[in-house]
């Protein structure tokens, strides 16, 4: 059983003064066995027991500040990916109502369109997943580069159509095309910052 420091700091003067009872004798006297530097210490003290409590074990708060941060970032990730798994599958669901019927947006006009974004709702249920499962943070700036790069392919998706290239999210209307340039755009800017901080 493994007993904090400061529990047998608290039990040294019943000890000392012989009025401990038989089990927080053999308790202290453990402690004493594994740690016979503090044994010593606790035996030379004849001032109060404040000097010895000073000798715990105290967190090094420049370690506790980077455990700290690098759970932030952790729990960082881990939110980001799940909010964007849940957008991109609420995506799927979007529709409107035209003469009493459903129109759903990502699958009406063109099926490629649901498939890309069903795509990418499992590309980051997939990573969220995967996030979970690390004990490491991913640094913000590889992270940037990734969901950069990630909107920059979508600027480039095409099919061929009657021996012609048909951009997928710029034929017709060229919203949701500028969408995804837009976020490419901001997330090289974010990359390239966090990155210049480094």
């Amino acid at each position: 059983m493994t007993v904090e420091r400061g529990v047998i700091i608290d039990l040294l003067p019943a000890y000392f003064s012989g009025e401990a009872t038989a089990a927080t004798r053999v308790l202290v006297e453990e402690y004493f066995r594994q740690d016979p530097e503090f044994e010593k210490l606790a035996r030379a003290a004849n001032g109060p027991l404040e000097t010895l409590k000073g000798l715990s074990a105290a967190p090094d708060p420049e370690k506790e500040k980077l455990a700290l941060e690098r759970a932030r970032l952790i729990v960082e990730t881990r939110g980001s990916f799940l909010w964007l798994a849940i957008t991109y599958t609420l995506i799927l669901f979007l529709f409107r109502i035209h003469d009493h019927k459903i129109i759903w947006l990502m699958w009406s006009n063109s099926p490629v369109l649901g498939m890309v974004f069903s795509s990418v709702a499992v590309f980051f249920w997939v990573f969220y997943l995967y996030a979970r499962r690390r004990n490491e943070p991913m640094p913000p700036h590889i992270k940037s580069l990734w969901v950069a790069i990630f909107y920059s392919i979508f600027m480039f998706l095409f099919r061929v159509k009657d021996h012609r290239i048909v951009w997928i999210f710029f034929t017709g209307d060229p919203t949701v095309g500028l969408v995804f340039g837009a976020l490419a755009i901001a997330m090289w800017v974010r990359y390239f910052v966090q990155r210049k901080r480094m």
